[in-house]
């Protein structure tokens, strides 16, 4: 009787656990479509620095789809060939403050503070896991 309620607890638990990483996978790949891939691409493959366009204004180049002095930050490097430990490396060295204030990562580091006033905590290692099942070597 007590190893067959331990059995069923046990079972239970293992189905809770994974709707429970199921969720976070989804939560982690809605998160990742409607924030990140702005900057890194639909599928991780980054998206290329374009070239500013000195006396450009932000509305007449977002019109005509150029970049101007404002937007010239808007650009993410590919994430798609990194292997899981070095997205997760990745994500904690960018919650460290050990990033110049002016660099491209300084810029990364603040829209993810504002993702997550937005979207609540997100998990580093969840994320790493979802990028790199999604898009690099796991999806392969």
């Amino acid at each position: 009787m007590k190893t067959c309620r331990l059995l069923v607890a046990g079972v239970a638990a293992l189905a809770v656990s994974n709707f429970c990483f199921a969720q976070s996978t989804e939560a982690m790949g809605e998160i990742y479509k409607s924030r990140c891939a702005n900057c890194h691409g639909e599928a991780a493959k980054g998206v290329p620095k374009l070239k500013e366009m000195p006396g450009v204004s932000s509305e007449q180049a977002d019109a005509q789809g150029m970049a101007s002095e404002e937007q010239a930050n808007i650009y993410g490097p590919p994430l798609d060939y990194l292997s899981e430990q070095e997205l997760l490396h990745k994500l904690i060295d960018l919650r460290s403050k050990g990033f110049e204030s002016q660099s491209y990562h300084s810029v990364m580091r603040k829209n993810l503070k504002n993702i997550e006033a937005r979207e609540g905590d997100i998990s580093d290692e969840a994320m790493a896991k979802y990028i790199y099942n999604t898009f690099g070597e796991g999806s392969r």
